[in-house]
């Protein structure tokens, strides 16, 4: 969903018929996931992308005659070999891999309004995504792509607070509902067999919440970085909100705390990715003995393993093991980072490895394709 904010604003804009491309199934490597979108209008623009680029001109130059009759799923065979499947397209560009692509024709007019209300009439993911995201909800979509003809293209749409929308009905209705309510709770995206039918199972959640306490000149390449990745950051320090504001521009939040007043002043949850950047002990003192007891995600600290070993001896409770587990202290990969801008690079890369659930070596050294997913439940291939 990553280009989801940047297809809204093309759409809202579009005058005439666009057409949605969706990555629905991968085989093998490619260069983007299941969930990877790109729109396009009649006179050639467009927003978002399916792949590294070696897609998007065929797709560009043919979407709207494929889309002529409804909905229509291309299959893309980046090995060499030929295709077999109705509308397979064979290209000998070396990715070794199958890459399958939803295309989807949307009327002026007929898609984009901005209430759950008409979401749940016209099935539109796209704001019902956006609605949860400026929400800090986690939502689910869940589209067909393959099965009966009159359901391709139909969704089944869930937000953690409980709002539902979606055109799907009858019998498939209920078994896609059922694995986008798994998938709501494990936050664990598919895509394959389900009901009769293929089905993509989207989690789209919030912007990642980066909360960074310093305010040095070294906060800066972390805030301009994670931005530029679609995070969010607020900035906490025990200085004047307007100077963190202009020091720090392009951060989301800006918080003017005390080390000792961050539980009441500072919001945080069990999705929080926080960084401890203020190069004092008894700040660094003062926060960890609250931060270490909160389920958040990931906790970093930046300097010297000994510094920080110190400061969890002080600690008034010792650290469990879980407590631990989160805590990332020195943060950062072994990048051989020097300076402000590399050692930026290095704590991002390792949140990185957190959000997606990776160990952060080498791709050579991986046997896995890259974007090799987790097993599906034997229930979604029944």
């Amino acid at each position: 969903m990553r280009e989801l904010d940047d297809i809204l604003r093309a759409r809202g804009r579009a005058s005439g018929p666009v057409v949605l491309a969706t990555v629905v199934a991968v085989s093998g490597s490619s260069y983007r996931r299941p969930g990877a979108r790109m729109l396009m209008g009649e006179d050639g623009w467009l927003a978002g992308g399916v792949s590294g680029g070696c897609l998007e001109g065929d797709l560009v130059r043919k979407a709207f005659f494929w889309t002529s009759q409804g909905p229509r799923v291309l299959r893309y065979d980046t090995t060499g070999d030929n295709a077999e499947d109705e509308g397979g397209l064979s290209f000998a560009l070396g990715c070794n891999g199958v890459v399958d692509i939803l295309l989807e024709r949307w009327e002026p007019g007929s898609e984009g309004s901005a209430s759950s209300a008409s979401s749940a009439s016209s099935g539109d993911a796209l704001t019902f995504a956006a609605e949860a995201r400026q929400q800090s909800l986690r939502a689910v979509v869940a589209t067909v792509y393959r099965g009966p003809a009159e359901a391709v293209g139909s969704r089944c749409l869930l937000r953690e607070d409980g709002v539902e929308a979606g055109n799907l009905t009858g019998p498939l209705r209920e078994s896609v509902r059922a694995a986008a309510t798994e998938a709501l709770v494990c936050g664990v995206p598919w895509s394959g067999a389900c009901g009769g039918a293929e089905v993509l199972v989207e989690v789209v959640d919030p912007a990642p919440p980066v909360v960074v306490f310093g305010g040095g000149f070294d906060v800066a390449p972390v805030v301009s970085r994670a931005q530029g990745l679609g995070w969010h950051l607020t900035v906490v320090a025990d200085r004047p909100v307007e100077l963190l504001r202009r020091r720090f521009p392009q951060a989301q939040s800006f918080i003017a705390s005390r080390s000792t007043e961050v539980l009441q002043k500072v919001p945080l949850s069990a999705r929080s990715l926080v960084l401890v950047m203020t190069h004092s002990l008894p700040q660094d003192r003062e926060l960890l003995a609250r931060l270490v007891p909160l389920p958040v995600r990931y906790l970093g600290v930046l300097g010297p393993r000994a510094r920080t070993e110190r400061i969890l001896r002080e600690l008034p409770q010792p650290p469990t093991a879980a407590q631990l587990e989160k805590l990332h202290a020195p943060m950062g990969l072994d990048l051989g980072a020097e300076g402000a801008d590399e050692i930026a690079l290095s704590i991002l890369a390792e949140v990185q490895t957190v959000l997606a659930g990776r160990d952060g070596g080498r791709l050579r050294e991986r046997q896995a394709p890259i974007h090799a997913e987790a097993a599906a439940p034997e229930r979604r291939s029944a």
